[in-house]
């Protein structure tokens, strides 16, 4: 009977042999002598808002309870640092987070709003304990953000990162940069590694390996190399085996043996049917001693050609790029470029663009922006003191028309580097189309500066040491007759005849493969055949088992690609691996094939985003990651 059971008696003592409590605050007596209701009201009334208007004003009350706040408010008064039961907050073991506001407006009497409401226990408002599934679950999410945004692993110190987890979670525990680093990512890429290797294995059936090399900001090579498959619902996907350090030097034999590491470690050595690469021949040599089918990059011969042509017009192209330097280092030059450009109705200026010497199509965006800003370029240069050498009319007109003349191939290019969808089925009718546009824009009125140009991209075009081995690839050519948006189109002579004959005997095989593995029909046995040897549906189920499919594997081969050559050409725009999806049925022996062809890519570009990934992640704050972590990092950015 004399237990106390209310937490208001944490701030009130009782006076032996009476019916009176002293306040611990104010040491001011009151009576509980058939309730506590005189107590609350005491403490509510004169010492809630008061203690709490102390915490906001003094935060490090709570810190430092040994300060000068404390002397005026003891410890024990501030044990209770949630408002009254009345009050409107927020649980803490949901929100973790407390809101210190002072009773409701609404009713000034704090008994009123405690006799309405059902009194709360107060460790209800104290942070419980988090339990292993959440802390390993925040775990989980703070490896995802350091993988996918290439965080540092010292951000978890970081100051500013930690007060901002507190506020959100003051029970979370923040692992330190060494868990993180010797437990977490080691234990998630394994786990994501042995998901990604089973994943291979029972959706991938052939598949294309993409393979680039790569020194990094550390002066570290890396050697990268990816594999691409088609599943069983026609979706296009994407692995990388790894970015592995290659210290050694980059021969053939040495390029091959770790290639042939990384696909024996993953069981891929029977699944590879085509490789694309830059068009090294050290990087050739490898995939031929691995007897791995080979094609050098259509986007790098693209470059390649490019490149060779703009070296008719290096002087236009130098001069060009000093007046973009001359604006991007001078900020008082730039400036004046800006305000013309606003004086003449620009909301927002535009800034002139500097190239990349090992990329092309950065040559076209820097003189496409130099036309764009013309006039501006050319009222600023007549208001600088010390201005760089300016155009004449005659170079003028040679940049624009130059621009015409790279876009088709800036669109190529572009169209080939996509990483979602099939590329390969695109390169030759990419090819035949740039040639056409070569043919027409040789009869347009340019300038003959221009038409050099021109001339200088048609003859790389017909170099079949770049160019001509696209139209022989069997491969290529097989991959854009099983695209529903191109089939035989680009195809004419015997070059069609030799391509349709391939496919129709590779879908002849499969129809002769599925056939062998094919499990003969048996009579459906019932209970009475069993009990007494008679079935009404013996006869039937005989006939049925014995009824073979007609004509021969090639006949049957030979309608189905003729069914599928009768059929509608796809619009440009359609998705043909789901287009593939939706006939499969009406197919089922070629989409079977073409699941096997039409992941090969045109371009090694998946390597390069690899790279370009990994330039990111050896930062300066992460300058010293060991190529171990590395390796871990990128992996479980790009699979997870």
């Amino acid at each position: 009977m004399n237990r106390k059971t209310s937490d208001i008696w944490s701030h009130f003592t009782v006076i032996e042999n009476t019916t009176f409590a002293k306040c611990n605050i104010c040491k001011k007596k009151y009576s509980f002598k058939t309730s506590v209701t005189n107590l609350k009201t005491h403490y509510f009334s004169s010492h809630w808002i008061q203690i709490n208007t102390a915490k906001q004003s003094n935060e490090e009350i709570i810190d430092n309870p040994g300060q000068s706040a404390s002397d005026q408010f003891p410890a024990s008064s501030l044990n209770i640092s949630n408002p009254p039961p009345s009050t409107s907050i927020q649980n803490p073991t949901a929100s973790t987070s407390y809101d210190n506001s002072p009773p409701s407006t609404s009713n000034q009497n704090p008994i009123v709003n405690i006799r309405k409401r059902k009194q709360t226990n107060i460790s209800e408002y104290v942070p419980r304990k988090m339990t292993f599934e959440t802390q390993k679950k925040i775990d989980d999410a703070l490896i995802k953000m350091i993988t996918k945004d290439f965080q540092p692993f010292k951000i978890v110190e970081d100051e500013g990162f930690r007060h901002f987890v507190h506020l959100l979670n003051p029970s979370y525990k923040i692992p330190n940069r060494h868990t993180l680093s010797k437990v977490h990512i080691p234990a998630l890429y394994q786990r994501c590694l042995n998901e990604t290797k089973e994943m291979i294995k029972t959706e991938a059936e052939c598949g294309c390996i993409t393979t680039d090399c790569w020194t990094s900001r550390s002066n570290m090579g890396y050697i990268t190399i990816t594999f691409h498959f088609i599943d069983t619902n026609f979706s296009l996907k994407s692995v990388l085996l790894g970015c592995h350090e290659f210290s050694e030097s980059h021969t053939g034999l040495n390029l091959s043996n770790k290639i042939k590491l990384t696909l024996e470690e993953w069981n891929l050595e029977k699944k590879i049917c085509f490789a694309v690469s830059d068009n090294a021949n050290n990087i050739q040599n490898a995939l031929s001693n691995l007897k791995i089918k080979h094609f050098g990059c259509f986007a790098h011969t693209l470059n390649l050609i490019v490149q060779g042509a703009l070296k008719i017009e290096s002087n236009l192209i130098e001069k060009i790029k000093t007046i973009v330097a001359h604006f991007r280092k001078s900020t008082s030059a730039n400036k004046k470029l800006n305000n013309y450009q606003i004086s003449n109705g620009a909301k927002e200026p535009k800034k002139l663009l500097q190239d990349v010497s090992t990329r092309w199509n950065s040559t076209l965006y820097m003189i496409e922006r130099m036309v764009e800003l013309e006039n501006s370029i050319r009222g600023t240069l007549g208001l600088l003191d010390n201005p760089p050498e300016g155009l004449n009319a005659e170079e003028w007109k040679v940049t624009r028309e130059l621009c015409i003349v790279l876009r088709p191939f800036e669109e190529a290019t572009r169209a080939v580097s996509g990483g979602k969808y099939m590329t390969a089925s695109m390169v030759i009718i990419l090819s035949e189309g740039l040639k056409n546009v070569c043919n027409q824009l040789q009869k347009e009125n340019y300038h003959s500066r221009v038409h050099n140009v021109v001339s200088k991209l048609l003859s790389g075009m017909q170099d079949r040491n770049r160019w001509g081995y696209i139209i022989g690839s069997k491969t290529l050519g097989h991959c854009t007759f099983l695209d529903p948006r191109f089939k035989n189109i680009p195809f004419t002579g015997n070059l069609l005849q030799t391509i349709k004959s391939d496919i129709i005997e590779k879908t002849a095989s499969i129809i002769s493969d599925n056939r062998d593995n094919e499990v003969q029909l048996t009579p459906i046995a019932t209970s009475s055949e069993n009990e007494k040897g008679f079935s009404i549906w013996s006869s039937i189920d005989l006939k049925v088992a014995q009824i073979q499919p007609t004509g021969t594997n090639t006949s049957r081969a030979i309608i189905e690609v003729q069914r599928y050559l009768e059929d509608d050409i796809q619009k440009r725009n359609t998705d043909a691996l789901k287009w593939w999806r939706d006939n499969k049925y009406n197919y089922p022996y070629l989409s079977r094939l073409a699941r096997k062809t039409l992941c090969c890519l045109g371009t090694s570009v998946p390597c390069e985003r690899v790279f370009l990934k990994a330039g990111l992640l050896i930062s300066d704050r992460r300058s010293r990651l060991s190529s171990n972590k590395v390796e871990m990092l990128l992996f479980l950015n790009q699979n997870t």
